[in-house]
């Protein structure tokens, strides 16, 4: 290569990827305090945590927090989920309630259930609560935001998200309304965690949704994979942190086929089709009269 010839493509796209590492590593460093609001964001996206109680501590409230320092004016939803005995449950409870409802906005909504549910029965919640006139972003608590996201997101196209991830990770995606209306809400029937992505990538491209993603440098995810989930007692674990039945549940919903012949799923490196016809998941709306104030117990109702 002379002087003169530009560098070979691959090698353009490092010098590129290292410069932009290094401007997100510095924007990092910026205190939230440095950067106030530039536009009004409450019309533009909600959004969605999914949490349970040994999570609590390292990672929801610290999440929480710096979603009310980074987004004070946007919706947000946190869905809490059972774990652990009736009664270690119902302490939780209490403490969320005194916690985190008890001094958060108006314009926050707390789901909080009793018993264990499936991650799917978690999110078509959050979707129920959540605004039906802009993106919900979901998210995992195990996060850490940095205050750069809020430029990030004063900078970013909400009007055209239809289904989106970030970083290419379903551990933090967005999804508007009208991918609702085309693709249908969560398959309830998983009972667990794992796996309910593929199947939504599955009804989204029978469906025509092309899935987008979007990078990110201002949100990392922790990757916790704890000792214990609140699914152990009925399902053994695949991948790691996965539910097996989960697993047994996407198995019976769809089979695995040539190229071309269904849709491709980058996990499994392989393309699956249907075993039955594929119908919209009706989203289950939440009556008025369930709500006490910003809380709902999902399993009083």
């Amino acid at each position: 290569m002379t002087p003169s010839q530009p560098p070979p493509p691959n090698l353009r796209f490092r010098i590129y990827a290292t410069a932009r590492s290094g401007v997100q590593a510095a924007r990092r460093l910026v205190p939230a305090a440095l950067l106030p609001p530039r536009r009004d964001l409450s019309a533009s996206l909600a959004i969605g945590v999914t949490t349970y109680s040994p999570r609590y501590e390292r990672f929801l409230r610290p999440l929480h927090a710096a979603i009310l320092r980074i987004f004070p004016e946007v919706h947000l939803t946190i869905a809490v989920n059972g774990h652990g005995s009736a009664a270690e449950q119902a302490r939780y409870l209490e403490r969320f309630q005194r916690e985190i409802c008890a001094t958060a906005p108006s314009h926050h909504r707390f789901l909080l259930h009793d018993r264990p549910h499936g991650l799917t029965t978690l999110w078509n919640a959050m979707l129920a609560a959540s605004p039906n006139d802009r993106p919900l972003l979901i998210l995992n608590d195990d996060l850490r935001l940095h205050a750069w996201m809020r430029r990030w997101a004063e900078g970013f196209d909400w009007a055209s998200v239809q289904l989106a991830l970030l970083n290419s990770s379903w551990s933090h995606f967005a999804i508007a309304p009208a991918t609702l209306q085309r693709v249908g809400a969560f398959d309830p029937g998983f009972p667990g965690i794992g796996f309910e992505d593929m199947d939504y990538t599955a009804r989204a491209g029978l469906a025509g949704v092309a899935i987008g993603n979007h990078l990110c440098g201002y949100l990392r995810h922790q990757d916790d994979k704890p000792a214990t989930t609140s699914f152990d007692a009925i399902s053994a674990r695949v991948w790691g942190k996965y539910t097996s039945a989960n697993q047994e549940h996407f198995a019976a919903s769809w089979e695995p086929c040539r190229e071309g012949e269904g849709i491709w799923i980058k996990q499994l490196h392989g393309w699956v089709r249907p075993r039955r016809p594929v119908e919209p998941v009706p989203l289950r709306s939440i009556p008025a009269s369930a709500w006490q104030g910003t809380v709902l117990f999902a399993d009083r109702i």
